[in-house]
């Protein structure tokens, strides 16, 4: 036996360990995997903040990284310690970078997919919402439509009621 195997399984070790965590948000999870997809977590009364970003299509913790204006909160809402509902909102106090655009949509739809297409819907309040192909979650984009310059807009994901 090659004593270049053993140095081989580490150095493969060290460059999976090296690589960014890739997570997917996926309504009905438990604490314990929020915290794994999400990172550390915020109690603020019933509900749950993580701070993620979004990197090359992918939703990644964001404890420790660069420009957090770029980042985005989840707000967790959890129904029997499962999440039911998360809220993306981003980091910013500019209001110019504060708007949720389509690329994030498309990045968290697409990280709530469960390998599921996603399809526009039309809603009797107007707002952009998308149903996931097999019907139990809604995507809904909820604009800053108040002119508050200090407001931004919002992308929940959730169970769908229907």
């Amino acid at each position: 036996m090659s004593a270049f195997l053993p140095v081989r399984n580490i150095a493969l070790v060290l460059v999976f360990a090296t690589l960014p965590v890739v997570v997917h948000a996926n309504i009905g999870e438990d604490l314990v995997h929020l915290r794994a997809r999400y990172g550390s977590v915020t109690y603020v009364g019933p509900q749950l903040l993580f701070e993620v970003r979004l990197n090359q299509g992918q939703i990644q913790p964001a404890a420790g990284t660069p420009n957090p204006e770029e980042h985005l909160t989840v707000t967790v809402y959890l129904d029997n310690d499962r999440s039911v509902m998360e809220v993306f909102t981003r980091n910013s106090s500019d209001p110019a970078k504060s708007e949720i655009s389509p690329s994030d949509i498309d990045t968290i739809l697409a990280a709530a997919s469960d390998g599921q297409k996603w399809s526009s819907v039309e809603v009797s309040n107007g707002k952009q919402t998308w149903v996931r192909e097999d019907k139990k979650i809604l995507g809904r984009l909820s604009p800053n439509s108040t002119g508050d310059p200090n407001g931004a807009s919002v992308f929940i994901v959730m169970l769908n009621s229907k």
